[in-house]
């Protein structure tokens, strides 16, 4: 890989945390139970998993980088609704996922979103998990992100 891995995950974490006005914005995870109500909606980046390809080539030496994310958003659901006409926690995390979908998607409809030309595509994958408000305050988004370098 020619783009150090900590250039691509700033430059991740940077598109994220200028989609929205979010309270907290930290690369580094925080639990949940132990991050408080008064500073989110919150924003935290991690990197549970890399995965290679050896494209076959005379040489061997073409590498496909697949860099797996998740974005995990924080959402105190008792900072909303509190008045007529106010929004739920609900509302306020279609309002986040539209904020990232937006972030995510490119440039321009169409185009692939390549964090500055840093890496060949970045983009959402897989299944969201949203941890409603049901049983406790606190909602979880975990967004799905794989960043394409290489090849």
């Amino acid at each position: 890989m020619r783009v150090p891995r900590k250039q691509i995950s700033t430059a991740l974490f940077n598109l994220l945390a200028g989609c929205y006005p979010w309270k907290t914005a930290d690369p580094r995870l925080q639990l949940p139970e132990e991050f408080p109500a008064g500073q989110q909606p919150a924003l935290f980046l991690v990197k549970p998993q890399e995965h290679l390809d050896q494209e076959a080539s005379a040489n061997f030496t073409m590498v496909k980088y697949t860099l797996s994310y998740f974005a995990l958003i924080l959402v105190y659901s008792s900072s909303v609704g509190i008045g007529p006409g106010d929004f739920s926690a609900e509302d306020l995390m279609s309002d986040i996922l539209d904020a990232v979908d937006n972030a995510i998607i490119g440039p321009r409809l169409g185009e692939s979103q390549t964090l500055g030309g840093l890496v060949t595509n970045c983009y959402i994958e897989g299944e969201i998990f949203i941890d409603t408000p049901v049983f406790f305050e606190h909602c979880a988004i975990w967004v799905p992100i794989k960043v394409i370098v290489g090849m």
